[in-house]
């Protein structure tokens, strides 16, 4: 049986770290989970030492972390957030034999064949055929937007690639997303899926639409938007439209690409939140409908993942698989 390790999970709005170990059949099990506020710390490093203090003489040796940012060298610099994590510094300063360092997605996309079916919403069933694993797309809206293929290997092994599909660019399919684009080109130089649909460009969609609408603006909560649009607001139920639609729209042009017909698995906060309207048969058309290729859509499955605690389960499983991320 291999020994503990740490596991963490860090976003552009939460630091988590959990005690990893093998549980039956190599099955990857966590416990001491902790969640803190990314605000509460000024360095990634002082958020790792206050769980290694937690944990005290009982912490491991070794950690593997997920990162919201892509990985160079040992070295992350995070997204959404003004941080640089390296290993060799993490190492001197907290006291660890070895640290290795992923993309949050990595662990994110490397959880879901772990995580039993109550942790999704099944939103498509679609037609998937079960005699042959086909690669597996893990997406969707938190902080920012992560993307990760899960690629099928053997009969039960799965390798990760990972990519930042987040900052692809937006694609317009409206009169109004069209208006929103060009607004927000006024004020951002690139207009990324990750600034409209993701929570870290919540603020300058909804400034934007209260622009081209003639409407002042107030910085609103995001909960507060959704229980407004509920309620009939004509632009918040246009931003949590936006959001939903394209979010499956860009999925489905990954899928696409990355022959993803294992299915899509939508993950993040902002899915979460959003699951009802991601759920919408208009969401759902703009992921089937790819002129001549609308077919090849029919048989993929779309699922939203509802456990938090699922890309620490996924930096287990990558620590204990011991293949290494692309």
């Amino acid at each position: 049986m291999a020994d503990p390790v740490l596991v963490g999970d860090i976003g552009g709005t939460n630091v988590r770290f959990a005690v990893a170990s093998q549980g039956f059949a190599g099955k990857p099990l966590i416990s001491d989970i902790s969640v803190m506020p990314g605000d509460d710390f000024a360095e990634f490093d002082d958020a790792l030492s206050a769980y290694l203090n937690k944990l005290g003489k009982n912490a491991p040796r070794r950690a593997l972390i997920a990162l919201a940012g892509p990985v160079q060298k040992g070295r992350v610099k995070l997204t959404n957030r003004d941080w640089i994590v390296d290993t060799q510094r993490l190492q001197e300063n907290c006291g660890l034999a070895s640290v290795r360092l992923v993309n949050d997605y990595a662990a994110m996309a490397r959880a879901i064949p772990e995580l039993p079916e109550d942790a999704f919403r099944l939103v498509r069933e679609g037609r998937p055929d079960h005699s042959v694993r086909h690669p597996i797309l893990v997406s969707g809206p938190g902080t920012g937007l992560g993307m990760a293929t899960l690629i099928p290997v053997g009969a039960t092994g799965w390798r990760v690639l990972t990519g930042e599909g987040g900052h692809a660019a937006f694609a317009p399919s409206t009169p109004r997303e069209w208006a929103l684009a060009e607004k927000l080109r006024e004020t951002h130089s690139y207009v990324s899926r990750e600034l409209v649909l993701s929570g870290s460009g919540f603020d300058a969609v909804h400034k934007a639409l209260c622009d081209i609408d003639g409407v002042v603006w107030e910085k609103t909560h995001p909960a507060k938007v959704e229980d407004l649009a509920r309620q009939g607001d004509p632009i918040c139920r246009d931003i949590c439209e936006i959001k939903a639609r394209g979010t499956l729209y860009a999925l489905g042009d990954a899928a696409l690409m990355n022959g993803a017909r294992g299915g899509v698995v939508v993950t993040g906060g902002v899915a979460e939140e959003l699951a009802d309207w991601i759920a919408a048969p208009e969401a759902i058309d703009r992921f089937l409908q790819r002129g001549p290729m609308s077919d090849y859509m029919q048989p993929i499955p779309i699922r939203i993942l509802m456990a938090g605690e699922a890309a620490l389960i996924g930096a287990a499983a990558l620590e204990y698989d011991k293949v290494p991320v692309r």
